[in-house]
This record gives structure tokens, C-alpha cells and sequence, in this order.
């Protein structure tokens, strides 16, 4: 395959047939240097026109509510440990570290990450 900059969608399914095929090459081969190469022009095209932005904090909370299999109420009765439910929603008040504690299994630094600084709160 001739390696060239992906301009159009065709360019970019092409590059991802290939990134198939060569998947599993071993680093240092001429199969793994084409492997990487065009796994790093893939990563440009796709944040540049397929750009997704991380999740919120709320937006991972309530991704991580669903995958406990909480309904609606063991939601409701989570977040009014804190009374703080119609804040958070509404982004007026930031989740403080004790209700991110609540969700095993989500390391906190994904809710510091996120880009948005008003969604954590700091006090406790």
C-alpha cells in the first residue's frame, strides 16, 4: 500500500482494511513500521473529523449508575445522600468527591479530566 494523507472517507475505510490486515505485525518489521504509520495518520483523520469529547463527570455518573443496574428510585436514593440531585443535574453545584467515591470502580481522575472544572466540586 502506498501511504498517502487520508482526505475523504474512501481514504480513511482503505486505511482501516489495512490496519486489519496488518494487525498483530511485529514492531520493527517493514509490515509493523506500515502498521504504525498508518494507525497515527488514522488517529489524525478521525480527531479531526470524527471528534468525540470525553464525558462529563455526570455524563460517566450516570454511565456508571446504568451499568449497576440501578432503575430510576436506587438513583434518586444515591443522589439524595448528598440533597444535592437538582444541583448536579443542572450543573450548579460539581459532584464532591464523596459522591464520586460511591461508584467503585471509576477512577477518580476521570472526573478530573474531563475539561469541564466547574463539574467537581472541592469542598466536601
Amino acid at each position: 500500500m502506498t501511504i498517502a494523507p487520508i482526505r475523504t472517507e474512501n481514504d480513511y475505510d482503505a486505511v482501516m482494511a489495512r490496519i486489519d490486515e496488518l494487525w498483530g505485525s511485529e514492531p520493527g518489521t517493514s509490515a509493523g513500521d506500515e502498521l504504525d504509520v498508518l494507525i497515527d495518520l488514522a488517529w489524525v483523520y478521525e480527531k479531526k473529523h470524527h471528534h468525540i469529547d470525553p464525558p462529563s463527570p455526570l455524563e460517566i455518573l450516570e454511565y456508571r449508575l446504568d451499568q449497576m443496574g440501578l432503575n430510576a428510585e436506587e438513583i434518586h436514593r444515591v443522589m439524595e445522600f448528598r440533597k444535592k440531585a437538582p444541583e448536579i443535574i443542572s450543573r450548579e453545584s460539581g459532584l464532591s468527591p464523596e459522591i464520586i467515591n460511591l461508584f467503585n470502580g471509576i477512577p477518580f481522575e476521570a472526573f478530573m479530566d474531563s475539561g469541564d472544572s466547574s463539574a467537581v466540586s472541592k469542598s466536601k
